[in-house]
């Protein structure tokens, strides 16, 4: 009898210490293209500095957000989460994918204000989000300053990729987002340095 109790107490113990664990979190990071995917756009040499890139709100936490196919609801996922803010990620990973299109460049996150460059670039995502089955779209605004402080390129973003049906295959959608962003503003500075 005391050899029953004892089990039975031990699957009620091992029962109500399950019940309040859950899976681990899984934490993802954007990542940069392949250097041999990247077509040099300018052998031309300057300095660009990418300043924080700006996001909405509801993007501005460390959980993955996503949207219901054509609905307005958001779905925030606290099992799928960024390692680090998306902004610094995202302002990181658009200077190394930039620098891959312009290699003779200086391009790189400005994080210190006494940092000279001959070009800044301003990034405003308004949207970053899609349903897991269906697209990601990025939209928004980016813009050049040159050294003199005066705005020199304004240009509309609003570009898609499919999800790919899980969290793994999102943010490789919004990795190469970004890299689109990247090559679209490398275009541009091409034409100005060369």
């Amino acid at each position: 009898m005391k050899k029953i109790v004892a089990c039975i107490s031990f699957l009620l113990l091992s029962g109500c210490l399950s019940i309040g664990s859950s899976a681990p979190s899984k934490f993802y990071s954007l990542r940069s293209v392949d250097s041999s995917q990247a077509e040099v756009l300018s052998q031309k040499s300057t300095k660009i500095g990418i300043e924080e890139i700006k996001i909405p709100l509801y993007l501005d936490k460390p959980q993955m957000i996503t949207r219901d196919a054509n609905t307005v609801e958001l779905n925030i996922s606290e099992d799928n989460r960024w390692s680090e803010p998306l902004s610094s990620m995202m302002q990181r990973a658009l200077a190394n994918d930039m620098a891959l299109y312009l290699p003779n460049s200086l391009v790189k996150a400005r994080y210190l204000g006494r940092e000279t460059f001959d070009y800044l670039v301003f990034v405003e995502v308004e949207k970053l989000d899609g349903a897991l089955d269906g697209n990601i779209t990025l939209t928004g605004w980016w813009y050049v300053i040159n050294k003199n402080g005066n705005i020199i390129i304004t240009k509309r973003i609003d570009i898609e990729r499919p999800a790919g049906g899980s969290y793994d295959t999102m943010v490789l959608a919004d990795s190469l987002l970004v890299n689109d962003l990247a090559r679209q503003i490398a275009q541009n500075m091409a034409k100005l340095i060369k």
